[in-house]
């Protein structure tokens, strides 16, 4: 009988244990992953998978403008400069890295756990960024940058360049 009180005691005392990990884990401030958009968007400009959407862009076009299809060439035309001015806008100024993002969406939760992170936080989003405290804050840039490639010489003094330079005003 003692066994058995002992035994339910020890039971109890794991499980108000555990109960207790797991309030002090919800009530614990979530890690945030901050990241330097311009370095991601420049990343996944160069990836593999983007590179090969832009070439067959450019090939449409010119296949349109060999077949003498005027309004063709011309769509896709404004379609190519469009995305050249958004891409500008996301590895130069601080516009949201929208297609990087996008890029990384079925991998998102298994990257977000790798990181550690609850969620993702560009680091010019200042209005996001007053939310969470400075020691909640964990820089993955370099992380989500591997994520599209692993940077050539003349790739990483680029993104070395990013991290001193603040972004020109859109």
């Amino acid at each position: 009988m003692k066994t058995t009180t002992t035994m339910g005691w020890m039971l109890l005392g794991i499980a108000a244990f555990s109960t207790g990990l797991a309030a002090a884990r919800e009530g614990a401030p979530e890690k945030v992953g901050v990241y330097d958009s311009r370095a991601v968007a420049y990343a996944h400009f160069w990836s593999p998978g983007a590179s090969k959407e832009r070439d067959e862009a450019v090939a449409a076009a010119k296949a349109a403008k060999a077949a003498g299809d005027s309004a063709g060439f011309s769509r896709k035309s404004r379609a190519l400069s469009a995305h050249q001015e958004r891409m500008h806008a996301q590895v130069f100024s601080s516009a949201p890295a929208d297609e990087a993002l996008a890029a990384l969406a079925a991998r998102m939760p298994a990257l977000l756990r790798e990181l550690g992170v609850a969620r993702l936080v560009s680091q010019w989003d200042g209005k996001a960024l007053q939310q969470v405290p400075a020691p909640d804050r964990v820089d993955v840039t370099d992380r989500l940058v591997r994520e599209f490639i692993t940077p050539t010489d003349q790739q990483q003094k680029v993104l070395d360049s990013m991290k001193t330079k603040k972004p020109v005003t859109r």
